[in-house]
């Protein structure tokens, strides 16, 4: 079978009757020119099977002669049916003599199905034996007359049908075999025919004949017409094909190569986008269909992406366009039926491994199997995604495999307050407001200065060679756009000499703008991610100009608005990590409670390293000035001093104290969270929990004096104040 033809093999309601040829030229009907011709009968008019049901009435009307629009109608079809009439008689001569279904396309113009080849030629053989051996009985009684003029055709006849006779008798005849063999019997049949219009029955019988050939070319050009201009519905819409409707295959209809790449043909067909199939296969989630384009570009089949689904009838997002960079023209379409992530892998355990930075951590699972794993040493990150998008759980895994590593220092910088909470263990310094991640970035810029000065008197070559002993700096720096314009300014400084200094940022954002996160961020780091809810020219940002045209479509995805409705959360495109391809990745889910479990058994195993002295003697500081290795969910290590104070509690403030005392004297830690304080407060003072409850709790103890700091899971208040306050003994049992 050639490769401009496939043979169609479905297993839903629709069904070709014939072999479709890929290599035809293909008309679309838009609504608007079906809207501009004549209304007339569905019924009447349509090819497909009268059995199949349209969904509605037909919106045309039968024709009558005293229509004028039927009379033009019918003088155009006789007139071109007429005139055509040569044509189509070669044609369905051709049909005939050449055994057209046989071959590829259902057309004499095809080539013989390889799989048919001896079929083919056997039925012809006896096919031209059996017409040659009629026609020369029905010319016998006239080209056996001897009369003036007729002897010659006579003998010419017969004198060919012994050469045939002594041909079968003898094949291996050389003068026979080459004369005899090219004839084929064709020469008698020839001769016997012309004699035969010489009878008195030849001229009516012509007649007869050719009047049938005009009638026969006539209704082949009114089936025609009416094919083009019957009125469908919705449901019908399709492509015209040698006059027949060809209407769109879901995908789901298709169980075999063959079908998938005419369902694929016929839906970018309707969409004026002319394609060759050139392979398909069956995945687990769907088909990976390979077209080549006739004309046009890659970008023409991604803007019709949504319309294909429809065509198609899959998913939202479930037709992926990934053009071949080697091959201009062709393009693979990815077409989604199923959860393609069904078989995700379980995020790997680290803490055996002796990992280092240089190591790989792996990220997820990309839609064509491929599990994508990248190191993170001295390589820049950006990763962006809408709010819901998943960006907090790729920011995890990484983290968790940076953790991991006995030599990575891990800062988290967070100006809107959240930071990387559950993994707090391993972060070497938090900063969770614009001026703190302000001066963690301005000692990090510190360093790695210091750093670019020491590599020559260590012996380091180029780069610094990051050990437990001289860690390196892995930086994440979340929301960056909410940092302040100096710290911004440090950021871009970093990614300048940051990454031969073993200094790198990982940045994330979920509400980037153009005025803040611009080439000077996004053309200096080496990974990047997208996530869900991105628009086009954040994608630009991330991948290159003309990235959706190209197959980066992060847009398409949507993030989850809620616990209830995850959508397409943690579904990311990423370069930088790898063969750079235009298809998604699934991030590995890991819980907020196994990423603490895992980062305190990191700290526990001493996965942690301090950053050496050398450096912060190089870069002017020292570990209280960094708050190095100071863990914010570790604060009992620094005591508050309590100070008894001459102004009186209010009231109100010390009945709201006198209250919780008992919850807080049963608190185990010597800091309590202010959520719980809140909903302490709203169970004993009878309170509606809630916001309001959170900020009338604040208020009475910022009146009551009581001191509150800032921790990485949000504000605390110690236990001791509280007590105090309250009149308690912090010995009593409660």
């Amino acid at each position: 079978m050639s490769a401009d033809a496939v043979e169609i093999t479905l297993s839903g309601p629709e069904r070709a009757p014939l072999p479709v040829s890929v290599a035809k030229p293909i008309k679309t009907i838009s609504e608007a020119g079906k809207a501009a011709q004549s209304r007339i009968s569905d019924e009447a008019a349509s090819p497909v099977k009268a059995s199949e049901p349209t969904g509605r009435t037909s919106t045309g009307r039968p024709l009558s002669p005293g229509d004028a629009g039927a009379l033009r109608y019918a003088v155009s079809i006789v007139g071109h049916g007429a005139l055509r009439t040569p044509l189509h008689s070669w044609e369905r001569a051709w049909d005939w003599a050449m055994l057209s279904h046989l071959r590829e396309g259902g057309t004499h113009r095809g080539a013989v199905a390889e799989k048919h080849a001896a079929i083919y030629t056997k039925l012809q053989q006896d096919r031209a034996a059996r017409a040659g051996a009629v026609v020369k009985f029905a010319a016998l009684p006239w080209i056996t007359r001897v009369r003036v003029g007729k002897f010659p055709l006579a003998f010419g006849a017969w004198g060919v049908t012994a050469g045939e006779v002594a041909y079968l008798a003898s094949p291996s005849h050389p003068f026979l075999s080459t004369v005899m063999g090219g004839l084929n019997g064709l020469l008698a049949d020839a001769v016997a025919a012309v004699a035969s219009l010489a009878s008195p029955v030849a001229l009516p019988a012509a007649g007869i004949l050719g009047l049938a050939m005009i009638g026969g070319s006539i209704r082949q050009e009114h089936d025609r017409r009416r094919a083009q201009m019957r009125i469908r519905d919705g449901a019908d819409v399709g492509v015209m094909q040698d006059g027949e409707l060809l209407p769109a295959i879901p995908i789901s209809d298709c169980s075999t190569p063959q079908a998938a790449m005419e369902a694929v043909r016929r839906a970018l067909a309707i969409e004026k986008i002319s394609v060759r199939p050139l392979s398909a296969s069956a995945t687990a989630w769907g088909w990976e269909v390979v077209v080549q384009m006739r004309k046009g570009q890659p970008g023409d089949i991604t803007r019709a992406g949504a319309d294909l689904e429809t065509l198609l009838d899959v998913r939202e997002a479930g037709v992926l366009t990934t053009p071949h960079r080697d091959r201009r023209a062709r393009v693979t379409l990815r077409i989604v039926e199923s959860d393609p992530w069904a078989d995700m892998p379980s995020m790997p355990d680290y803490a055996a491994l002796g990992r280092s930075v240089r190591d790989s951590i792996w990220l997820g699972q990309r839609l064509d199997g491929a599990q994508i794993n990248t190191a993170f040493a001295s390589k820049h990150s950006l990763i962006l995604a809408a709010s819901g998008g998943g960006k907090s759980i790729l920011l995890r895994s990484i983290a968790d495999g940076l953790g991991a590593a006995s030599d990575t220092h891990i800062w988290d910088l967070d100006p809107s307050g959240v930071g990387q909470a559950p993994q707090a263990a391993v972060m070497g310094r938090v900063a969770l407001d614009p001026e703190d991640c302000e001066r963690a970035l301005t000692d990090a810029v510190a360093i790695a200065v210091a750093r670019t000065r020491l590599l020559r008197k260590l012996g380091m070559g180029d780069s610094w060679q990051a050990t437990p002993e001289r860690p390196a700096l892995a930086v994440i720096v979340d929301e960056y756009p909410r940092l302040t314009s100096a710290a911004r300014e440090a950021a871009v400084s970093l990614l300048r000499i940051g990454r031969k200094a073993a200094v790198f940022l990982i940045f994330a954002s979920q509400d980037a703008k153009k005025d803040t996160l611009g080439d000077s961020i996004a053309g200096q780091v080496a990974f990047r991610a997208a996530g869900p809810g991105l628009q086009d020219w954040q994608a630009d940002l991330l991948f290159g100009a003309g990235a959706r045209s190209r197959g980066w479509d992060p847009g398409r995805y949507q993030p989850a608005t809620s616990a209830d409705s995850p959508n397409d959360a943690g579904t990311f495109y990423v370069a930088g990590a790898g063969e750079d391809m235009a298809l998604p990745m699934k991030v590995g889910y890991m819980s907020g409670a196994t990423a603490q479990t895992r980062a305190e058994q990191y700290a526990a195993m001493g996965l942690c390293p301090l950053l050496d002295a050398g450096t912060l003697t190089a870069a002017g500081l020292d570990e209280a000035s960094v708050y190095v290795r100071t863990d914010a969910d570790e604060i009992e290590a620094a005591p508050v001093t309590l100070e008894l104070v001459s102004a009186p509690i209010p009231d109100e403030a010390l009945a709201l104290l006198v209250a919780i005392a008992q919850d807080v004297q049963s608190w185990s830690t010597e800091w309590v969270p202010a959520a719980e304080l809140a909903s302490m407060a709203a169970t004993r003072m009878g309170w509606e929990q809630g916001k309001t409850a959170e900020m009338r709790t604040a208020a009475l103890l910022d009146a009551a004096d009581i001191p509150s700091r800032r921790r990485s899971t949000g504000m605390v208040r110690p236990r001791a104040a509280l007590l105090t306050a309250a009149g308690r003994d912090l010995l009593a049992t409660p």
